[in-house]
C-alpha cells in the first residue's frame, strides 16, 4: 500500500510504512469488535438470555481486540453457533457462518505460509489480508442474490410486497403505527430498493468506487435498523472494514480510543435494555419511546460514530482508487466459501430449498406452478423435484402449551415456529412433502408427541393421528435433508404471495 512515511531510511523488506502499520492494527481492532457486537445484537431483539454464550466467546475479543488467539476462539464459536441454527437461520446468521468458515480457512493458510511474510509481520495483519478476498466476495454474492431474488411479480405487487410489510413494521415498532403505506409509496420503495441494492453490488465491487458504496451502504442499513435489522447492519459494517485501506484507519488517531469506549458503553446499555424489554410486558418504555426505539438509538451510538468517521475519511482521501483492496483470486482454495455462498443463493432455483438462501422478505416463489420470477429461465431450472411434490395441510392440532409457546416465541423453550414459520399461518397451508416430513421429525426429536395432522397428498385426504410416530411422516431422512433443507409455505389462507420470512 502506498504511504509517505517509513520506519527506516533504507528499503528494509521487513519494515512497513507507519500509517499502514497503525492502520492495520486499528482495522483489526474495529473489525473484531463489530463482529462480536453483530453476533450479540442477533439476540438482543427477542432472545436476550441467549446472548450469554456470545459474551462467553466474545468477551476476550472485546477485552483484547487485536489478540489472534481470542479471535480464533471466537471464529470457532461462531461456526458452531451459526451451524446449530441450520436449516432455518436468518440471512445474517448464514453470512456469519460463511465469514467464520472463511476466516478459519484463511487462518490455516496464513499459518501454513507464515514464513513467506517475513518475521516482522504480525500474524493478525496477515490473517486479515488472506481472509479479505473470500469474505468480501461472499458479501458481494449475498448482495447480488438479494437483488436477483426481488426480481419477481410479488415484490412489485403493491398489495403483497414485502417492502410494504417492512415499512409497516418500521413504523409500528417505533410507535408510529401508520400501518401499510400508500400503494404509490410501496411501488416507489420496491423499485428504489432494487436499484439501491444493485448499486451497492457495483460500488463495493469496484475499488475506485468503493468509498461511495460505503456511504450508500451505511446510510441504507442505518435506516433498515429501525425495522429491527441492526444485527445484519452490524455484520455488514464489520465486513466493510476489511475492504478499506489501512491508511483510512490510521487517520482515526487518538479518537479511536474514545470511540471504542463509547461503543462498548452503548452496547452495555443496549444489552440492559434488551433484558428490560423481556420483563416489561409492554412495548412502550417509561421514557415515552418504545423499547425498540431505545434499543435502536443505543445501536446508533455504538456503531454509527466510527462508521461515519471512516466514511468521511474515505471520501476526503485524495488518492483515488490507489491502495483500495482488489480481488486477488489466489490461492484458489480460499474461493471455496464464496462458491458455497453462490450455490446456497441459487438453491431456490435449483429446487433444493427456499429458506436461508438470502431470499427472505423477497416474495420469491420458485415452486413449479407458483414460480413468479421475472426471468422465465430461472423458473424452470430445477435439478431436483423437492419443491414440486407438495401437500396441503388442512388441520394441525398441537398440544396447547406448545402451540402458545410457538406463537409467543418464548426464549429457551421448544420452538416449533423456529423450525417452520408456516406452522402459524392460516390453513389450508401448502408445503413441500419433504418439509412436512422434516418438521415432523423435529417434533419427535424435541419430545412433542400427540400432534395430529390432516392433509391432502395428491388430492387424497390423509390423517396422521400422531405425526411423530406416523409411518410416512416419521420415516427416516438423510441427515443432510433434515439439517440443511427447509422450505417456506407455497400457499396458505393468508395468500400465495404474502410476505414471508
Amino acid at each position: 500500500m502506498p504511504s509517505t512515511a517509513t520506519t527506516g531510511p533504507g528499503p528494509d523488506p521487513g519494515s512497513k510504512p507507519v500509517p499502514d502499520t497503525i492502520g492495520s492494527r486499528e482495522r483489526l481492532r474495529w473489525f473484531t469488535t463489530l463482529w462480536v457486537l453483530a453476533a450479540a445484537f442477533h439476540y438482543t431483539d427477542s432472545q436476550p438470555r441467549s446472548i450469554l454464550p456470545v459474551l462467553v466467546i466474545g468477551l476476550p475479543v472485546l477485552l483484547l481486540p487485536t489478540s489472534t488467539p481470542a479471535l480464533a476462539v471466537f471464529v470457532a464459536g461462531a461456526v458452531v453457533m451459526s451451524a446449530t441454527a441450520l436449516p432455518t437461520p436468518a440471512n445474517h446468521t448464514v453470512l456469519n457462518l460463511m465469514v467464520a468458515v472463511a476466516f478459519a480457512t484463511a487462518g490455516v493458510y496464513a499459518l501454513a505460509t507464515r514464513s513467506r511474510s517475513g518475521p516482522a509481520r504480525p500474524f493478525g495483519e496477515r490473517w486479515i489480508e488472506v481472509a479479505r478476498t473470500p469474505v468480501g466476495l461472499t458479501l458481494l454474492v449475498v448482495y447480488a442474490f438479494t437483488v436477483l431474488h426481488k426480481l419477481n411479480t410479488g415484490f412489485f405487487d403493491t398489495a403483497e410486497s414485502c417492502v410494504g410489510t417492512l415499512l409497516a413494521q418500521l413504523t409500528g415498532l417505533n410507535g408510529l403505527g401508520w400501518g401499510r403505506p400508500d400503494p404509490g409509496i410501496v411501488q416507489l420503495s420496491a423499485v428504489g430498493t432494487v436499484l439501491l441494492e444493485a448499486a451497492l453490488v457495483v460500488l463495493i465491487a469496484v475499488p475506485r468506487w468503493r468509498r461511495w458504496g460505503l456511504l450508500l451502504g451505511v446510510g441504507f442499513h442505518a435506516m433498515l435498523a429501525l425495522a429491527s435489522f441492526y444485527d445484519f447492519a452490524t455484520m455488514v459494517f464489520a465486513l466493510y472494514l476489511l475492504l478499506i485501506p489501512a491508511r483510512v484507519f490510521a487517520a482515526l488517531g487518538p479518537r479511536s480510543v474514545i470511540l471504542r469506549r463509547v461503543a462498548l458503553a452503548a452496547f452495555a446499555v443496549h444489552v440492559v435494555l434488551s433484558f428490560s424489554v423481556s420483563v416489561a410486558g409492554t412495548t412502550v418504555s417509561p421514557y415515552g419511546l418504545t423499547w425498540h426505539t431505545l434499543q435502536v438509538l443505543t445501536w446508533y451510538v455504538a456503531v454509527l460514530p466510527v462508521m461515519a468517521l471512516l466514511v468521511w475519511t474515505a471520501l476526503v482521501d485524495r488518492t483515488g482508487g490507489d491502495g483500495w483492496p482488489g480481488w486477488p483470486l489466489r490461492p484458489a482454495v480460499l474461493l471455496l466459501v464464496p462458491a458455497l455462498a453462490l450455490v446456497n443463493g441459487a438453491a431456490p432455483y435449483l429446487g433444493f430449498k427456499t429458506v436461508a438462501s438470502y431470499s427472505m422478505f423477497s416474495n420469491l416463489h420458485t415452486e413449479p406452478g407458483y414460480a413468479n420470477h421475472l426471468l422465465p429461465p430461472l423458473n424452470a431450472l430445477h435439478l431436483v423435484g423437492y419443491q414440486g411434490e407438495t401437500v396441503t395441510l388442512t388441520r394441525v392440532e398441537m398440544p396447547q402449551l406448545e402451540l402458545d409457546v410457538a406463537r409467543r416465541g418464548v426464549p429457551g423453550a421448544k420452538l416449533p415456529v423456529r423450525w417452520a414459520r408456516w406452522i402459524v399461518e392460516k390453513p389450508p397451508v401448502t408445503v413441500p412433502w419433504l418439509e412436512l416430513r422434516r418438521v415432523a421429525q423435529l417434533w419427535r426429536e424435541a419430545g412433542i408427541p400427540g400432534i395430529r395432522v390432516e392433509y391432502l397428498r395428491g388430492g387424497v385426504p390423509k390423517v396422521a393421528v400422531d405425526a411423530t410416530t406416523d409411518p410416512e411422516l416419521a420415516a427416516p431422512m438423510p441427515w443432510w435433508q433434515r439439517n440443511l433443507l427447509a422450505f417456506r409455505a407455497v400457499d396458505s389462507g393468508q395468500g400465495r404471495d404474502v410476505c414471508r420470512w
